[in-house]
């Protein structure tokens, strides 16, 4: 005999009003997402679930959502054509939010970059506008034949409530664009808290605003364990310093089984001969030396040396585009240390030379151990250079 179940009708109204107005709809907005925004990185895989592909651009959007009225957001963008950021700085503007936008000219005329101009203004007397660099050229730097604004990253004076997540800077490789999640292996460093590094960022936006055009903007400097590098650069290689501060030995519990220096480099381009040089110098003194890439002029002096691991992940439109650094040992006289280095800036010449661009140097087992991972996952894809 099947039972008879009786039901309060009231209470079943009730929990299906509840539920159409916590399903999204049309008209209605899907909760945001309350989590707290904390330091650390965050990995896209284009190979990976629809999640994993969209793990920056949700990062990223999802702190602009989180952002409450009165705030500041400002990002620096080098390509903007993927509707969903416009429609999260829109959305963060309608809100009363105040937006500022630095973008390239090359992809200023994109749907998505006249959506957010048309809506936000150019006016820079509002509390929201966008700045487009000059037609041709960089906003800060002049060299070379095609300098371009090539930065992204965005700023927060503020994401969720009061004291939850201050000053925050969030770091990317990763263009706005579909291509950027659907094809490309990006990653994204946040910092929250760090006010000295929260305002460098500031004075540096600033500065792209006002196009203080000039071919040595290069700026640097440690604030806490994180230290920013600001480009063009017009003498000098800062990677290649980088490089010449890393010592093979004296460590005692990192590195390689014997305790030699590891470098891993992820680069979308590796085009610089002296960056290359410096790598196989460190490879003849001993240091295990890895490297991912999509493009480089380099392969000839990088490939056949038994100390270098050299892959390339460039197949089918699927691409390495994160540009990272990591020294795992002995670092500027500090054995047993840990060291990544993150931002927009490309191992060619003109990230050096020609364009506006971000370094972001990490300090400590937390980040170097994030991205370390996320290396040995770019290994599994990419393909050995013989």
């Amino acid at each position: 005999m099947i039972p008879i179940i009786r039901v309060h009708w009231r209470i079943v109204s009730s929990v299906l009003l509840a539920l159409a107005l916590a399903l999204p709809g049309a008209g209605t907005a899907v909760a945001e997402d309350t989590t707290p925004l904390t330091t650390g990185a965050v990995f896209n895989n284009p190979k990976g679930t629809v999640e994993e592909q969209n793990a920056v651009k949700n990062h990223i959007t999802g702190a602009i959502g989180r952002t409450e009225s009165g705030r500041l957001i400002r990002a620096a963008l080098y390509a903007l054509t993927d509707q969903d950021y416009t429609n999260a700085l829109v959305a963060a503007h309608q809100r009363n939010v105040n937006v500022r936008v630095v973008l390239d000219a090359a992809y200023s005329g994109s749907t998505a970059a006249q959506s957010l101009i048309s809506t936000l203004g150019t006016d820079k007397s509002a509390r929201s506008w966008v700045h487009v660099c000059a037609t041709g050229g960089a906003c800060i730097a002049t060299g070379g034949t095609n300098a371009i604004n090539h930065n992204k990253f965005f700023t927060f004076s503020r994401v969720g409530a009061v004291g939850v997540a201050e000053d925050v800077v969030i770091q990317t490789s990763a263009n706005q664009t579909p291509v950027n999640v659907a094809k490309y292996w990006n990653n994204a460093y946040t910092v929250v808290g760090n006010t000295e590094l929260y305002t460098a960022y500031t004075t540096y936006f600033n500065a792209l605003v006002a196009e203080q055009k000039t071919a040595d903007y290069f700026t640097s400097a440690k604030v806490g364990t994180e230290k920013y590098y600001f480009f063009p650069q017009k003498t000098g290689d800062v990677v290649v310093d980088i490089l010449r501060n890393v010592s093979c030995t004296g460590n005692t519990t990192v590195g390689t089984s014997t305790h030699e220096s590891v470098v891993r480099v992820a680069a979308f381009a590796l085009h610089r001969d002296e960056v290359a040089a410096a790598l196989v110098s460190l490879a003849n003194q001993g240091c295990s030396v890895q490297i991912v890439y999509a493009n480089s002029n380099d392969e000839v002096t990088l490939k056949g040396h038994p100390n270098i691991t050299l892959k390339k992940l460039n197949a089918d439109g699927y691409l390495l585009h994160s540009k990272y650094l990591l020294v795992e040992g002995n670092y500027a006289g500090h054995p047993d240390t840990k060291w990544t280095f993150t931002g927009s800036h490309n191992l060619d010449y003109s990230s050096l030379r020609d364009n506006d661009e971000a370094l972001l140097r990490l300090e400590g087992n937390a980040p170097h151990d994030a991205y370390a991972q996320n290396f040995t996952g770019l290994l599994g894809y990419a393909t050995p250079v013989v």
